[in-house]
């Protein structure tokens, strides 16, 4: 056994002299040195209760060789009683250790006699009432509260209460209206803000409405509702708010179509006619080096499809990412959107259309890159 001198001068200072934590050595030498430690004793003589008790108590999942003889049983409770008188003797504070571990033990035999019986309720069932339960009557609403036939008219206690209250007949419906959506799209809420991003304009930072507080918080309503970016998981770490509304805004200018600025006049109008000039002036050698776009991403999710996963392996995405990318939607489309928006993140400047037609190409969807060239 051995014990720190340390260890015993910190419990002898809170008054816990007996108390302490042994660990015992298995050196079968230092057994009859052991045997002279209390609490030593104490260890072997409590595992025979608990192993007695066990042998003689009912135990549903017990094997059913395990049966006792009379003898056995006579033997197991004459070493029962010189175990406890045992405890007894022991010091310290013997008589209580012995009378504890009795209670305790007592115990645990009530606990297996009701796991035994399929642990049942301890909650007593209320025996049913003889008398009949009469109906609750209820109160009659006055008429001039709810009002009569189709054309009924709800009063609400104020005049501007019951006029917002019947504006519709079915207020549930009202509320479903599509003139009730209030949330702004993308481009609408961001247009400022990207704006501001794009250095040509030159807007201070103490300018910008990433640090608006009321804007941040709106924008990241918005951003987790319509945004595949916002529960995509990064590396990057971000000390504020203002910087990550940043971040965000630098990867939708990416992705939306840019405002159109032109003002068409007539003559604008009647070259356009021309098929020719209709015709992208890029080579095609320089639409592969463009960054792909989040149009082209939303087209070639959609025709992924249950088939996200055979890209995902081209694309060099890790199992842990593809399984967050399961747990996140249970939408293939959505599934194949946000794989496509994870290796966009991961790539950065090199997610080019060139990259991603390659990964197309080697997962066997030829079909699917060409179209990509031609978004």
């Amino acid at each position: 056994m051995q014990v720190s001198k340390k260890k015993l001068e910190e419990l002898k200072t809170t008054g816990g002299e007996n108390v302490y934590f042994a660990k015992f050595l298995t050196s079968e030498k230092l057994m009859d040195l052991q045997l002279s430690d209390s609490n030593f004793r104490r260890h072997i003589l409590l595992q025979y209760l608990i192993l007695f008790q066990y042998m003689k108590g009912q135990v549903k999942f017990k094997s059913s060789s395990c049966v006792l003889t009379d003898e056995q049983s006579l033997w197991m409770e004459d070493t029962t009683k010189l175990i406890y008188q045992l405890l007894k003797e022991i010091p310290p504070d013997g008589d209580k250790f012995a009378s504890v571990v009795e209670h305790i033990l007592n115990t645990e035999e009530n606990w297996n006699t009701w796991k035994n019986e399929g642990c049942p309720s301890f909650v007593k069932e209320r025996p049913a009432e003889t008398k009949p339960i009469r109906p609750a009557r209820k109160r009659p609403a006055p008429e001039d509260f709810l009002g009569k036939g189709p054309d009924r008219k709800i009063f609400m206690g104020n005049d501007e209460l019951t006029r917002l209250w019947n504006l519709n007949l079915d207020n549930m419906e009202a509320c479903k209206s599509e003139r009730r959506e209030f949330m702004p799209s993308l481009e609408e809420f961001f247009e400022d803000a990207i704006e501001q991003a794009d250095p040509v304009n030159m807007v201070e930072d103490e300018y910008k409405a990433v640090n608006n507080s009321n804007y941040g918080w709106r924008a990241l309503r918005l951003l987790a509702r319509r945004s595949p970016h916002f529960f995509q998981p990064t590396n990057q770490q971000f000390k504020s708010l203002p910087e990550y509304l940043e971040n965000m805004v630098i990867k939708l200018a990416k992705e939306l179509p840019p405002p159109s600025e032109e003002i068409k006049t007539g003559e604008e109008d009647d070259d356009n006619d021309d098929p020719l000039l209709k015709e992208s002036n890029e080579s095609p050698e320089e639409q592969q080096q463009k960054p792909v776009t989040g149009q082209q991403l939303d087209a070639i999710a959609s025709k992924l499809g249950e088939e996200w996963k055979s890209l995902a392996h081209h694309l060099e995405m890790k199992e842990t990412d593809i399984h967050e990318i399961e747990s996140d939607s249970e939408d293939v489309k959505m599934r194949a959107k946000l794989l496509l928006v994870a290796w966009q993140d991961r790539e950065g400047s090199h997610a080019i259309v060139e990259n991603l037609v390659s990964a197309l190409n080697s997962a066997g969807f030829s079909d699917l890159a060409d179209s990509l060239s031609e978004l």
